[in-house]
């Protein structure tokens, strides 16, 4: 008896799948995609028709400025001195930059030379025995006392390429100078 309330309700429940798939299907609008593509063909005439129309005011620049609180409308001496102001700090900051380059550098002084021919000789040796050691790096810091900014970056510069060349082994626990 309960095979057949099993077979019951599984028949009642399949059919009551069907005719709902089916009526939903009946009752469902029809899938007609014309609608849609002439919605979208007239909101690309509503674009192209928008395109054309800013397409010369796009062209031209417009500048707002807004007058100070309180005004009631654009005030141009207040506008004359807040441009006049803008000039000047931007110009002054051009003129010290301006200034600050044409400072001319001053020349290295004799030990500098030496530090930087003594750094340049230690590298050479490193690259020739492809290794860097603590005695270097010690000798390398004795002379980059002496070298002002520049020549230290020279140095670094030219150790980094050595080392990432794979030309130099470094064998220092800790900073390589």
């Amino acid at each position: 008896m309960q095979s057949h309330i099993k077979l019951l309700l599984l028949v009642t429940g399949g059919l009551g799948c069907a005719l709902s798939f089916l009526a939903g299907r009946a009752t469902a609008p029809e899938s007609s995609h014309d609608e849609l593509l002439r919605l979208l063909a007239r909101q690309g005439e509503q674009l192209e028709a928008l395109e054309a129309r800013l397409g010369p005011a796009s062209q031209q620049m417009r500048c707002a400025v807004a007058a100070p609180a309180g005004a009631p409308g654009l005030d141009a001496a207040w506008l004359q001195a807040e441009l006049a102001r803008i000039l000047h700090e931007e110009l002054g900051s051009q003129r010290a930059e301006a200034k600050g380059a044409q400072t001319p550098v001053p020349e290295p002084s004799t030990e500098s030379l030496m530090g930087l021919q003594e750094g340049h000789r230690l590298l050479d040796e490193a690259s020739r025995s492809q290794r860097w050691r603590e005695e270097d790096a010690q000798a390398m810091r004795r002379a980059m006392r002496e070298l002002n900014g520049a020549q230290r970056e020279e140095l670094k510069r030219r150790f980094a390429v050595f080392v990432n060349a794979g030309g130099v082994d470094v064998q220092v626990s800790g900073p390589p100078f």
